[in-house]
């Protein structure tokens, strides 16, 4: 039995050395013979780049910057479009601005701006344009410019502002946004509003 076993194995063995090769250049011609023609028309686009326009107007698109101030209270921009500004070597000017103000309590400030411009030198970025800013303690202000301090916790808005909240409709002349120490745990962002402060405000449904 072991005999006719180790016959049968052999016989096997060499069947498949002979089987196997020609059924692998049967599967190749196959292959050929069944692909399709290749079409340019159907290639994978590439990425339209304008060197000569890149090269009159640099610029960094889907840019991000972030800093951390003095205080602790995290910056982070994001913006379409990044260029260097043509008065300075520090300065550089935004498009389609996102912004973010993290004070050391976690809590966090909102922006949105058709552009900005970072002046490095005096480490401050200014907001304009449709400036929207999302407070933490619930409130959405709008107002067409906003300096936001790059190396201490400070946002202003030196013009007018309209701001909707829990207490209501407030249009003032200015606002301002610090961080003010909190006892016994960390600082976090007040926002104050000056200048003329007008309140509207809306009852809750019920009172």
């Amino acid at each position: 039995m072991a005999y006719g076993a180790g016959l049968w194995h052999s016989r096997t063995v060499a069947g498949l050395r002979l089987v196997l090769p020609l059924a692998s250049v049967v599967l190749l011609s196959m292959l050929f013979l069944l692909s399709r023609e290749i079409d340019p028309s159907r290639a994978v686009p590439t990425a339209a780049v304008d060197a000569e326009d890149l090269a009159r107007d640099p610029r960094i698109l889907a840019s991000r910057l972030s800093s951390v101030t003095v205080d602790g209270t995290e910056v982070e921009m994001t913006a379409a479009t990044l260029r260097i500004a043509a008065g300075g070597r520090e300065q550089t000017e935004a498009e389609d601005v996102t912004a973010r103000l993290t004070a050391p309590d976690g809590r966090e400030n909102h922006l949105t701006a058709r552009r900005a411009t970072v002046d490095g030198a005096a480490e401050m970025m200014t907001l304009a344009g449709a400036v929207t800013m999302t407070d933490g303690s619930g409130y959405t202000l709008r107002s067409e410019r906003m300096l936001i301090a790059l190396d201490r916790s400070s946002a202003r808005s030196p013009g007018p502002v309209q701001a909707d909240g829990p207490l209501g409709r407030i249009d003032a002349g200015a606002m301002a946004l610090t961080l003010t120490p909190v006892p016994g745990g960390p600082a976090t962002h007040q926002l104050r509003f000056e200048g003329g402060v007008r309140l509207i405000h809306q009852p809750e449904p019920g009172e």
